[in-house]
């Protein structure tokens, strides 16, 4: 019994410690074990590891946590442990690190990886970096830095890092070889011929590939016509297609890119039908789904649409891979806000139940589930920026790798 007594954890076989360890209930928690000692560090780092703690948290069916930040990194939803502040920290090392004026924002993001630029209005440089595991790489810099128009639609889309491979091991592990693309739609400048009504039909695009280092160049064309000012600097990504809203002719309009593809890039664009009655705004994606929403303040009505990929592949030219869904028209409680209420926006569905919904009514943020109508007040006198506009967070089961450039960083086409 003596004998037993004094034994530590530290004379347990690594297989044995790899199994207590992976029964960690997420991965923030294993890497701070990594700075325990180079024995745990060592371990935990190793692929093993890794693809042991993933199956694990699969068969286990442990949730992934989803959240919204704002360009400065901040939250409302307290599910990242708000108190440590972690994005906000990253931002501030990317300021010191890299000599800026002021502390970078977030322009886009894909799971826990986030894009951030120098300045909002003037994006020269840009960094990702995933701020649980403090790695970043900073990219070259691309030809069009400046943008005299206004904020430019951008968005960040990547690979899988996981991989699955369905036979009798049922094998998952992490992908060391994904990929990563960030996108930037420029402001033609009259550079393309545009109709009367000022719609344009080809874009410059620029490219940026994690597997080459580099910046490219291409025009992309629309089959129906964009007005770029229109277009929100914001995008969200649904089945691997990057996706921006915008308007036409007072409209609710999304176009779509799919960077990965093989064929020529071109936009798929779907119209929302011309109804004067609705403006349309907020897409999201909750539940699996695009939804989308416009709130009528008179009567407390919010109308719901989700956009879903078409089930056949008879898609009409200058037509989309989305379709409208059916619409749901929900009643909200009269005591959610006074009837003075001077100040009343949308602000987004959650991203892991499709029937909470979010509104900001006079500074405080209110949480509404459309479908039992019960909502409660979240957070007071807010100071979040305004316009609240909130990109997607998500810690998946283990931290995605930055994977480093392939070129050197002053490396363009």
């Amino acid at each position: 019994m003596s004998t037993l007594m004094n034994i530590s954890i530290n004379n347990l076989p690594e297989s044995v410690l790899v199994e207590i360890l992976c029964r960690l209930p997420c991965a923030n928690f294993i890497f701070q074990c990594k700075c325990v000692c180079k024995r745990w560090f060592t371990l935990i780092s190793s692929r093993y590891f890794v693809n042991r703690f993933l199956r694990l948290q699969i068969d286990n069916k442990m949730p992934v946590v989803r959240t919204l930040i704002n360009r400065n990194g901040e939250e409302f939803l307290n599910r990242i442990q708000p108190s440590s502040e972690v994005i906000p920290r990253m931002l501030k090392r990317l300021q010191i690190l890299h000599g800026l004026r002021k502390e970078p924002v977030v322009v886009a993001t894909y799971n826990d990886l986030i894009l951030c630029s120098n300045t909002l209005f003037d994006q020269t440089e840009y960094y990702i970096c995933n701020p649980y595991t403090t790695q970043w790489v900073a990219l070259p810099r691309p030809r069009w830095g400046r943008d005299t128009i206004g904020t430019m639609p951008v968005g960040l889309i990547c690979d899988s890092p996981y991989y699955k491979e369905d036979g009798q091991n049922d094998i998952v592990g992490l992908n060391d070889n994904y990929r990563y693309k960030v996108v930037r739609i420029l402001h033609p400048n009259d550079e393309f011929n545009f109709d009367p009504n000022g719609y344009f039909y080809n874009f410059k695009v620029e490219i940026f590939s994690s597997e080459t280092g580099k910046w490219r160049e291409l025009v992309v064309s629309s089959p129906k016509g964009i007005i770029y000012d229109t277009l929100d600097y914001m995008a969200f990504v649904y089945n691997g297609v990057l996706y921006w809203s915008g308007h036409r002719d007072g409209c609710f309009l999304v176009i779509g890119l799919d960077p990965f593809a093989d064929q020529e890039c071109s936009f798929t664009v779907f119209d929302y039908p011309e109804d004067e009655n609705f403006v349309v705004e907020c897409p999201s994606v909750s539940g699996g789904v695009v939804r989308m929403s416009d709130f009528h303040r008179d009567t407390r009505t919010l109308y719901v649409w989700d956009l879903k990929e078409q089930d056949d592949d008879s898609v009409a030219e200058g037509g989309s891979k989305l379709c409208l869904s059916k619409q749901e028209v929900y009643s909200l409680d009269q005591e959610m806000y006074p009837d003075d209420a001077q100040v009343v926006q949308r602000l987004n569905f959650d991203p892991n139940d499709e029937d909470i919904f979010y509104l900001e009514v006079d500074g405080d943020i209110i949480m509404c589930n459309i479908r039992t109508r019960k909502w409660s007040k979240i957070v007071e006198n807010t100071t979040l920026d305004q316009p609240l506009w909130f990109y997607l967070f998500v810690l998946p089961w283990w931290p995605t790798p930055i994977p480093s450039l392939r070129q050197p960083a002053s490396a363009r086409e």
